[in-house]
């Protein structure tokens, strides 16, 4: 069915690696994240999280390549972005009571290996496509 996420609440974490020790740092985080998630996250009603995935790869010196159907020059960096999509805001925000424990492994992390982080939060989803 088509829009089915429109009106749910949305979270997206960035993290961009500038060395391979910082993304291995971030792998095994993230390993734990999702153990974590499965534990914690709530799979019916209000606090319900919907969707979760985990996306890692190159961070490209230029976009522009690709709509010429080429490969860009990698920099050298990782980039990991986390996105999570919840019921209703009431999830995301239980979600973040629930992590307290978790968060300052990850914030020591981005400290150490100085990751560049970007948080985008509490985004209402506006369109979707499929289930």
């Amino acid at each position: 069915m088509a829009n089915a996420l429109v009106g749910k609440v949305s979270v997206t974490y960035v993290f961009v690696a500038p060395t391979e020790e910082g993304a291995e740092a971030m792998r095994t985080m993230f390993d734990g994240h999702a153990n974590f998630m499965g534990v914690k996250s709530h799979e019916h009603g209000p606090l319900k999280l919907i969707h979760y995935y985990l996306s890692e790869g190159p961070e490209w010196v230029d976009d522009a390549p690709f709509f010429e159907g080429k490969w860009p020059e990698k920099t050298g960096r990782k980039v990991f972005t986390l996105n999570e999509v919840y019921e209703t805001e009431d999830g995301l925000i239980h979600h973040y009571l629930e992590s307290a424990e978790f968060t300052p492994e990850v914030f020591e992390i981005v400290k150490t290996h100085k990751i560049e982080l970007k948080m985008y939060n509490q985004l209402k989803v506006t369109h979707s496509l499929w289930d």
